[in-house]
């Protein structure tokens, strides 16, 4: 009986950092993760430390290979995936120039502005198919060159997150087409375009801009050093990894022209697959490339996502959490629980999801209206979760307008609920299928690592053996014809909230 075999996807988020190990099949052999908090040193500035990166990454797989009890040599190949935008800056001597920018990053605000009013955004949209946001690549190296010039001048690499762990496992430096397509190519081509950095003052970018190496190719191989810092063998092939949405959407089986996957997480994510380069005539969704040959997503995203529920729970649900500890769950399980037994519509209260704005307007501002003396606080409960399914539906309805919708799958933390997902398939009026698997972004770059490794012929083949499908949740008729009247009601509401909203936000 020959050695079994085994591959590796280390996924390093915007908060946590995990390595998990799976077999052939697809399945968790084991994972292991570690929290890192972004730091915010002023109002609207998110960073991170990028030698604790590498440190918590070196832990978290060393974790995981001792968790799993499998020799080294057993595990195929390496990929890394990492949250997408933001910027990670390394001098000619390899080291951090500062600290790595997120991408929900505000300091660039200023600067987008004037792009805006110059016409500069719209003159790009052709280009790149998207337009630039406060926390994109080009975004911040404007800023980098009008605010820290001194920082400008030492970059010899341009990189981002999942690039810098690569660079620290195999001393390469380059990236791959997922997070290049964040506004420093044309998503036709797959290419760095030069003329973007040219319209946009900082045209001296062109020449620290690493080589792209399609995810799925060997970008390095583990070093001596390395090796002995993770206990991963030296040698092993390190596929060049992927932007965590591209990974997830993998992860989840999707590569089909027409497969929509909703990630709802702390932002909610809608990507639908493409097959060629369709373009939104109204620009309010971007195009980018998926990390699989001829492939593209169309994709939008909004901050009204599960962080609605983290935030009912943290500032309202003492209930949910004393008596979760009781019934040995956790409070957002037990939050599911009391939602279960809340009439649909919630008897009457619609909750506006918008904590922290609205995509495309920045004023907008979370509420629960309909509010009556006979309602409880469970009753707002559930109007939260319904409130991200509606929010959740008005952005598919956007990605519809330009892209037929053929399967609808979803993942992040939001998937874990049966009754939220069971809602939003109610909601959209469409089944709705969750992949099986809890840690779908490592799962899909581990999956790549495969192919570099030469275990699985293609991505078809990796896709087929490597993941499936847990349940699907299927629509109500009865409850979706409810959910649709309750849907245009919330449309409504926000409609008359808007001028509201801006009032509140210009005080």
């Amino acid at each position: 009986m020959g050695k079994k075999s085994y591959l590796m996807g280390i996924d390093v988020g915007s908060t946590n950092i995990k390595s998990a190990i799976f077999d052939l099949n697809g399945k968790e052999i084991a994972v292991v993760a570690k929290r890192l908090l972004p730091t915010q040193p002023f109002p609207g500035w998110v960073e991170r430390d990028m030698d604790t990166m590498w440190e918590y990454t070196v832990e978290v797989v060393k974790g995981s290979i001792k968790q799993s009890k499998i020799n080294p040599s057993q595990i195929e190949g390496v990929a890394v995936s990492g949250q997408g935008d933001g910027l990670y800056f390394i001098d000619k001597e390899g080291r951090p120039v500062r600290k790595g920018i997120l991408s929900i990053d505000f300091r660039a605000t200023s600067i987008l502005k004037e792009w805006e009013a110059q016409g500069k955004c719209d003159e790009l949209y052709p280009i790149m198919l998207q337009k630039p946001h406060t926390g994109a690549p080009v975004t911040l190296l404007a800023w980098m060159k009008r605010n820290e010039p001194d920082n400008y001048n030492k970059i010899r690499w341009v990189i981002f997150c999942k690039d810098y762990i690569n660079y620290k496992l195999t001393g390469v430096v380059s990236t791959d087409e997922s997070d290049a397509t964040a506004t420093l190519t044309d998503p036709r081509t797959r290419r760095y375009e030069p003329k973007i950095l040219e319209i946009l003052g900082i045209e001296e970018c062109k020449e620290k801009l690493p080589p792209i190496v399609p995810s799925w190719e060997l970008c390095g191989r583990v070093t001596k050093q390395a090796a002995e810092l993770t206990g991963l063998k030296e040698g092993t092939p390190v596929a060049s990894g992927l932007h965590d949405v591209d990974a997830t959407g993998l992860g989840s089986g999707c590569m089909d022209h027409g497969q929509l996957l909703i990630i709802l997480g702390t932002w909610e994510i809608n990507q639908i697959v493409l097959d060629r380069v369709v373009i939104d005539p109204k620009r309010i969704c971007m195009t980018r490339v998926h990390g699989v040959p001829g492939r593209w997503f169309l994709l939008n995203a909004s901050p009204a996502a599960a962080t609605n529920l983290n935030w009912f729970i943290d500032q309202l649900g003492n209930e949910e959490k004393l008596n979760a500890e009781k019934e040995g769950m956790s409070a957002h399980a037990y939050a599911d629980k009391v939602v279960e037994n809340i009439p649909i519509g919630s008897e009457g209260v619609i909750y506006h999801p918008f904590l922290y704005g609205q995509t495309g307007n920045a004023y907008a501002r979370a509420g629960f209206y309909g509010i009556t003396g006979r309602h409880i606080r469970h009753h707002l409960l559930r109007a939260v979760y319904e409130g991200v399914a509606y929010s959740t539906y008005l952005q598919v309805r956007q990605l519809e307008d330009v892209v037929k919708v053929k399967e609808v799958r979803i993942a992040g933390g939001g998937a874990k609920s049966k009754i939220w997902t069971k809602i939003l398939s109610n909601v959209m009026n469409k089944p709705i299928k969750v992949p099986e698997g809890s840690e779908l972004g490592a799962k899909g770059v581990a999956l790549t690592a495969g192919i570099c490794a030469g275990v699985f012929k293609d991505h078809k083949s990796a896709l087929e053996a490597f993941t499936s499908v847990a349940y699907e949740q299927s629509p109500d008729k009865d409850d979706a014809k409810k959910y649709e009247k309750l849907y245009l009601l919330f449309e409504k509401t926000i409609k008359y909230s808007e001028p509201m909203w801006e009032e509140f936000g210009r005080n």
